[in-house]
């Protein structure tokens, strides 16, 4: 480990025979502290920003909160709440009722939020310092006064001092609504304007009303219950182990809050904000990690003498790779430390001294300057993220092309990352296995396991019959190990002897063998002699008998491709047998007392479906062709016949012939997928919508 990470350290530093490579190796550098000063400096800001919202709720928001887990009001008298008020952390509780009232004056009214608290609320929430016009009272004599909300206050047009009361409305929870006269069911209250305050937060100034919690007991009809408790701790106490205590010492039937959680969504909000753009950033840190790529494939092929010498003084392939990997990640962790540094620089010039201004005018913002707050554990996120990736990125130029260099003593010329690519493809061929069509995709994968790739040829949505390859679709299906046919699907015909010539070296594998062919001589069951094919229908996977044939097909294909695994490919078969198995089972428990046995379907996909479970598939489309007028008329008279009730549509055909047949008929029209990969389930959805009567 030492030796390999000395000559990496060597690498890294000394000057290279081609001056390209120490300019990509210095621009991948740069990238990396780019990348990482924006992740330390934008995180930090986010921080910075919390604190700062944070700080602004301190004047008004306790430390603590208790609050009933359910419902809305609580008892304070019971035995768990004295117990908890009276722990030694806790300094001074505050009691608290609020809900939402009317509040009228002249002629003004507004939905606000009446929050009563006790008269040491003061003390604990230093509302003093947020009043800006009065003086905050609650009580004096028999008289009650409000502190209101600043956004509250503009909106009824007041200020303190106003010589006339407010009248504060709120529905008897425990009467009855007299319809002859409704005002019966409010409950009225009076409270002079006594101070307004500005918490600079509109979940408090908007709305927000302060009321001596007996005022808010007469008017909500309580005797002595509360919203919440607020508690205030001593300075020496530790807040999350104080929450702990109390809220073991309450029980399940309570919920203690601290700060964050009290203003939970407005956090929450701010910590997606912070991670999103976080993830942003990781982004662009991983393109510009492309560049290790380029830099190491060149660095491995310039050192190759250096290869050839250490291989001749012992040196194993193991030891060579973990130096290119060493250099490969040495790259990166040095592009991350000098970011990290700058960054922490910016971070506390800005903290200390105000570099960057919010505004151009001072007081324009609750804070003149950026606020930036830098967290270590940001910071070791940070360093391991850019760390990880860079680790990723110079693995792979180290395992697909190192691993061919070192066997055969030499490196393929690959430069570009685009090249690497390229080459992983290469590597690939190997374990790759081309099918039609991805219903095939389900058998050959269930029995190959993780031994090969599986290619579809015919992608989704595309109809196998009419299918026209492009280019790169065949030099794919060229550079796989093996093609597997479904038999004599229409793409399979036309191109089975362009890919037979082009690719004599391509095993060709005929997953029908052993299938009996079905045409239009089953017309009696399944309708094929005029709405369907009149030779051969090649939908052969659409049944659970055949599916065994493919299976068995499959498996034989495989053991003679890799003959080594075979007892991996057979237990794979057998469970692929059990799944078959049990779809067929499910399938005769749905449709062997099925009344109306006919369905009609656009394509007839599903003439051995029909054929297995004893039904009548009528087909709209004629022998490949659009049907004419004739043959929809005689198709809506045979439906009506039968009672047909279900037209199946599938996504590589028009719809509209099927949804005007069914319209005519009464029938529902279900889209299908029988080409999909997930053959059992779209078999058990057939017959489910067989089934089905809506």
């Amino acid at each position: 480990m030492k030796l390999s990470f000395y000559i990496a350290l060597r690498y890294l530093f000394a000057k290279k025979s081609h001056n390209a490579i120490n300019i990509i190796s210095m621009i991948s550098v740069c990238s990396v502290a780019i990348a990482t000063i924006a992740l330390v400096c934008v995180l930090s800001v986010f921080n910075g920003f919390k604190e700062l919202v944070a700080s602004m709720f301190v004047n008004f928001d306790p430390e603590l909160k208790i609050i009933p887990a359910t419902g809305k009001v609580f008892d304070p008298g019971t035995e768990s709440v004295r117990n908890a008020l009276a722990m030694p952390e806790i300094a001074q509780s505050a009691e608290t009722l609020q809900d939402n009232v009317l509040v009228r004056y002249n002629g003004q009214q507004v939905i606000a939020l009446a929050k009563g608290v006790s008269e040491s609320f003061r003390e604990m929430a230093h509302i003093d310092s947020l009043v800006i016009d009065g003086r905050f009272v609650l009580q004096e004599g028999e008289t009650s006064y409000a502190s209101l909300g600043i956004g509250l206050a503009s909106s009824l047009g007041v200020n303190a001092g106003f010589v006339y009361p407010m009248e504060i409305y709120a529905p008897k929870r425990d009467e009855k609504i007299n319809l002859s006269n409704p005002a019966t069911a409010f409950q009225l209250e009076y409270a002079f304007i006594g101070s307004v305050f500005s918490v600079n937060q509109p979940v408090y100034d908007e709305n927000t009303m302060i009321l001596p919690v007996q005022l808010v007991r007469n008017l909500l009809h309580y005797d002595k219950e509360v919203s919440a408790i607020e508690l205030k701790l001593h300075p020496q106490a530790n807040v999350n182990a104080a929450r702990k205590r109390i809220q073991a010492a309450l029980g399940d039937g309570f919920k203690v809050q601290d700060r964050y959680e009290q203003q939970e969504v407005g956090y929450k909000m701010m910590q997606v904000e912070k991670w999103v753009t976080f993830l942003i950033l990781v982004f662009i840190l991983t393109i510009a990690l492309f560049n290790v790529v380029s830099s190491l494939s060149m660095l491995m092929i310039e050192k190759q003498n250096d290869v050839q010498m250490l291989r001749s003084m012992g040196a194993d392939d193991r030891l060579i790779r973990r130096i290119f990997l060493f250099e490969g990640c040495m790259i990166p962790a040095l592009g991350a430390l000098v970011g990290v540094v700058i960054g922490l620089i910016l971070c506390l010039l800005q903290q200390y001294f105000g570099l960057l201004k919010l505004g151009d005018t001072a007081g324009m913002f609750m804070s003149d300057d950026y606020p930036v707050r830098v967290v270590f554990s940001d910071i070791l996120v940070i360093f391991a993220t850019v760390l990880g990736i860079g680790a990723l990125a110079s693995w792979y130029p180290v395992r697909y092309l190192g691993k061919k260099w070192l066997k055969k003593e030499r490196m393929i010329l690959l430069l570009l990352p685009c090249l690497l690519w390229s080459c992983a493809g290469n590597q690939s061929q190997e374990r790759s296995v081309a099918v039609t069509i991805a219903p095939q995709r389900y058998f050959a994968g269930k029995i190959a396991g993780d031994q090969f790739d599986i290619h579809v040829v015919v992608p989704s949505g595309q109809s196998p019959e009419t299918y026209d390859p492009a280019p790169h679709e065949m030099i794919r299906l060229a550079r796989s190990r093996a093609y597997f046919m479904i038999g004599r699907i229409g793409f399979e015909q036309a191109y089975i002897g362009t890919i037979r010539k082009n690719n004599p070296h391509l095993q060709i594998f005929d997953l029908s063998e052993g299938v009996k062919w079905l045409g239009g001589e089953h017309a009696s069951r399944v309708h094929s002699s005029t709405h369907s094919h009149q030779a051969t229908d090649p939908h052969i996977w659409c049944s659970t008998g055949i599916a065994r044939i493919i299976a068995q097909n499959t498996l034989k294909a495989f053991i003679s491709l890799d003959s080594e695994h075979e007892s991996v490919y057979m237990d794979n078969y057998q469970e692929l047998i059990g799944e078959i198995d049990r779809t067929e089972k499910s399938l005769h428990a749905m449709l062997d007392t099925l009344t109306v046995r006919t369905f009609i379907i656009y394509h007839p996909t599903l003439t051995y479906f029909a054929d297995e479970f004893q039904l009548s598939q009528l087909a709209i489309e004629n022998d490949g062709k659009e049907p004419s007028a004739a043959s929809m008329k005689e198709l809506i008279d045979e439906a009506k016949k039968d009672c047909v009730r279900v037209v199946f549509i599938q996504e590589e055909f028009d719809r509209k012939h099927a949804e005007q047949l069914a319209a005519e008929i009464g029938a529902r029209t279900v889209t299908i997928q029988p080409l999909d990969s997930a053959w059992d389930k779209q078999m058990l959805q057939i017959a489910n919508e067989l089934i089905t009567v809506k």
